[in-house]
């Protein structure tokens, strides 16, 4: 995102839809945004299953578990509040993770070079922020 917005802003792309009194704002950064928010929570939801279908796999095909015990277990283990968290948390961080995109690529100046610099800026403070905000939001939610 920081790359294609950078592109636009050093090629005059948001300029020119400034100048057709298109909003840049609402018109290329509140579509990721949503996205964004959409997305993460849908792709944790599928990392979740896939893991636990790989740990059903493993279980009862190498390590020889009854299926019925580990699907059990796995149900005994299984909170609603952690996967309540869980999508709270990802939805979160695609908000941070593509708002640090928007961001950067909006705010890019210098050419091919400051959009590379762009780039790397919005991993950077994404990935910094992903990490302060699951510390955050695990102590919000289980503090004891």
């Amino acid at each position: 995102m920081a790359a294609q917005i950078g592109t636009m802003r050093v090629t005059d792309q948001i300029d020119a839809l400034t100048t057709l009194r298109t909003h840049p704002m609402k018109y290329l950064v509140a579509p990721r945004l949503a996205a964004g928010v959409i997305a993460l929570p849908l792709l944790v939801v599928v990392a979740d299953i896939l893991g636990v279908a790989g740990g059903f796999t493993v279980a009862t095909v190498k390590l020889g578990f009854a299926p019925d015990n580990y699907i059990a277990a796995t149900m005994n283990a299984l909170k609603t509040e952690d996967v309540m968290v869980g999508l709270v948390k990802a939805t979160v961080f695609g908000f941070l993770i593509t708002l640090m995109g928007c961001y950067y690529g909006y705010t890019s100046r210098g050419g091919a070079e400051g959009v590379g610099s762009a780039t790397t800026a919005a991993v950077v403070s994404a990935s910094i922020l992903v990490l302060a905000f699951d510390y955050l939001l695990t102590d919000l939610f289980f503090a004891q």
